[in-house]
């Protein structure tokens, strides 16, 4: 996909590449830069979660809406963009840890490894929450019949994204169900972040954090337009993409968001999930209206 922009984003010819998720919860984000102009100056790549700091450390592509954790992974020096973010102050609904056991029983969880900071977050979750720190096996995509077996029979399950809504887990198979952003906030307080604009501290954005931020304050305005248009596309039923897009996620990067990200940072190292809580570097350039 790659949208026109009304002018070039800075002042050369060379394409710049935003790389996004593809699940519904990243459409507020960009819908809607294809409308804004008739040059072919940017481009948008998708890629699962897991698969965006590579192409970030690899300048694959200039900005990218990576997992927060990848922030302290990344082996580059990187910078928070504060234009946008996929976040939540409640239930998120995307986001849940599902078993057949209490979650204090909890010895072994199969994870999606779509998403680097969802993995995390589940430790953080069970170790404070519940006193435990089960083994976490990375489900993959293509299994062994034997390994398929065994997720089949899993005694717990974390998922993530439009496939908690397409193929939503039942209560008679998994009679424990942990909405992890709902568990994060009851411990803290605070909202949480999943996944944040992020950059290289070197890099030239030129316009581009100002065009993603009018993207997103445009979006918000129509969220109902945004999910008749995409719920299908995604699986979703159109009035739960409703309820998702404006009333459980949050898209904004503020104080409270910055004081959940370095929160979140401190319980993963202690945790050992991260080497260090590195200091957040947040890029300073206010967005100018395009």
């Amino acid at each position: 996909m790659e949208p026109d922009i009304a002018q070039p984003v800075k002042p050369s010819t060379a394409v710049q590449r935003i790389g996004c998720v593809s699940f519904l919860n990243a459409r507020p984000l960009i819908a809607g830069l294809e409308n804004l102009g008739g040059s072919s100056n940017l481009a948008v790549d998708y890629h699962v979660p897991s698969h965006l700091l590579a192409q970030l450390e690899s300048r694959s592509v200039d900005i990218a809406l990576c997992p927060v954790i990848d922030f302290y992974a990344s082996k580059e020096p990187l910078e928070l963009v504060p234009v946008g973010g996929i976040g939540c102050c409640g239930p998120t609904l995307t986001v849940k840890l599902c078993s057949r056991i209490p979650f204090d029983q909890i010895k072994h969880v199969y994870v999606d490894a779509d998403s680097h900071t969802s993995v995390a977050l589940l430790q953080i979750v069970l170790s404070q929450q519940y006193g435990t720190r089960p083994h976490i096996i990375t489900r993959c995509v293509s299994q062994s019949e034997e390994e398929s077996t065994a997720f089949a029979q899993a005694e717990a399950v974390l998922f993530i994204g439009d496939k908690v809504v397409t193929c939503q887990p039942s209560t008679d198979e998994f009679a424990f169900q942990l909405d992890l952003g709902e568990a994060w906030h009851g411990l803290t307080r605070l909202p949480f972040v999943f996944a944040a604009w992020m950059s290289h501290a070197d890099s030239d954005l030129g316009q581009l954090p100002a065009l993603l931020s009018t993207t997103k304050q445009q979006n918000l305005n129509k969220i109902n337009q945004i999910a008749m248009t995409y719920a299908a596309e995604h699986g979703w039923p159109a009035d739960l993409a409703r309820r998702y897009l404006g009333q459980l996620l949050c898209y904004d990067i503020g104080p409270k968001q910055i004081q959940a990200i370095r929160l979140f940072a401190d319980h993963a190292e202690e945790l050992g999930l991260i080497d260090e809580a590195v200091p957040l570097r947040i890029r300073s350039q206010t967005p100018r209206k395009v």
